[in-house]
């Protein structure tokens, strides 16, 4: 029987309240207390605040979660593209130090596309301290889909880019594996909305596992279903490492995190 490994690192995770989600339990101990029911031991989360209202609030409640589970939850950084270049660049600024990754870009909450000047002046700011970046893509979203990503990618070849959702539904998912086959710095999140029998198996065999990392949007989504089929998924223990753990590992630095024993067999 498969092992599930209790250091699964989630590069794909929320805090707070959605009005079109009926979410009960979506703060910091909520989602810690979830992960550690899953095996996850490493979450990089943002605040909900921070996509729908003020980013300047929600990265703030990003940190205090951090500060408040340290080891287990990691800031992620979310800037507004239609703010003015002053205002983005003070939050960068103020951000930058404290994020381990950008998570996330959201161009379908802010009606931005990716390859428009607010996420432009972005991506330039990012791209003078690179860090991973997780951009939020739905086929079915005109601010979202994924080969907008193709007019912007080959300009930030220094940031790996994490295709959030994986373009989400069919259509969309072959535009993400194109992208993930021509640049080295695209990988694939495990993450959709809609789990599509064969989807995840065929993701893996289109673009190799070390091309996949594993999210659970939380607590939007059923983060067992997200484990499980991966837990499911006919691959090989060496291919599911890669996307539960070391694929991320690599891309966030966090070489010194110690393995642990099985949580669950």
């Amino acid at each position: 029987m498969t092992e599930l490994y209790h250091d699964i690192i989630d590069i794909h995770a929320h805090l707070g309240k959605y009005h079109q989600f009926p979410l009960a339990h979506c703060d910091a101990g909520d989602v810690v207390q979830q992960a550690d029911e899953l095996g996850i031991r490493i979450l990089c989360v943002s605040h909900m605040y921070g996509l729908l209202y003020d980013v300047r609030e929600g990265n703030t409640l990003s940190r205090e979660a951090a500060r408040q589970f340290p080891g287990r939850i990691l800031a992620g950084g979310v800037l507004d593209p239609r703010e003015s270049e002053e205002e983005i660049e003070n939050e960068f600024n103020r951000c930058e130090p404290h994020v381990a990754m950008w998570n996330e870009l959201h161009p379908a909450l802010h009606r931005s596309p990716i390859n428009g000047p607010g996420y432009t002046t972005i991506l330039s700011l990012i791209n003078t301290k690179p860090k991973p970046v997780l951009v939020h893509t739905d086929e079915d979203d005109p601010y979202s889909r994924p080969d907008l990503l193709e007019e912007v990618v080959p300009r930030f070849p220094a940031l790996p880019f994490l295709i959030g959702h994986s373009g989400n539904v069919i259509g969309g998912f072959e535009k993400a594996v194109d992208l993930a086959l021509k640049y080295e710095n695209v990988y694939l999140d495990s993450t959709f909305s809609r789990n599509f029998l064969g989807v995840m198996e065929w993701l893996i065999k289109k673009v190799g596992a070390e091309k996949i990392l594993f999210g659970s949007d939380m607590p939007f989504l059923n983060a067992s279903a997200q484990v499980g089929k991966l837990l499911s998924v006919r691959i090989t223990e060496s291919q599911r490492e890669r996307i539960f753990r070391e694929n991320a590992r690599g891309l966030l630095k966090l070489d010194s995190m110690e393995r642990t024993s099985p949580k669950f067999s």
